[in-house]
């Protein structure tokens, strides 16, 4: 688990994020399964089915803190949700044909600034690309 404080973010190139809405429901479930697909989270939450992790995201979902970066098709998704008092970094989701391009970090940061609160994530264990992630962007594990 990782835990991040409100503090200023690293300089980022901007890049154009808008907050995710109701109507983004099915794009988000698709770009999820094609994110997955043949790595260490495929079976998301014990399943590979997009659409039922976004409709199980969407009971505790904060859009308003929830982003997705929109370039003819969604490319890349940050989903946070509300447990309790905690806010969680429920998914982070990068469209395969545009990893490595800061897209995760960019939709991640702009879900932190929306919140200007402390924010958890969990990382399946070996997803190293997550917790470089995060790490980068100054999360820093806690014990479980």
């Amino acid at each position: 688990m990782y835990r991040r404080e409100p503090a200023p973010l690293p300089e980022l190139p901007h890049i154009s994020t808008r907050p995710v809405n109701d109507e983004d429901d099915a794009v988000l479930a698709d770009l999820m399964e094609r994110a997955y697909a043949g790595t260490i989270d495929e079976q998301l939450g014990g399943n590979s089915d997009g659409a039922v992790e976004i409709a199980a995201w969407r009971p505790t979902a904060v859009p308003d803190a929830s982003f997705v970066i929109d370039q003819d098709g969604l490319r890349a998704a940050s989903l946070i949700s509300r447990h309790g008092n905690d806010f969680w970094l429920g998914y982070v989701i990068t469209h395969p044909d545009w990893k490595g391009r800061g897209l995760g970090s960019a939709v991640v940061a702009a879900s932190l600034r929306a919140l200007d609160a402390p924010v958890l994530a969990a990382v399946t264990d070996g997803n190293t690309p997550s917790e470089r992630l995060l790490t980068a962007l100054g999360f820093t594990p806690v014990p479980n």
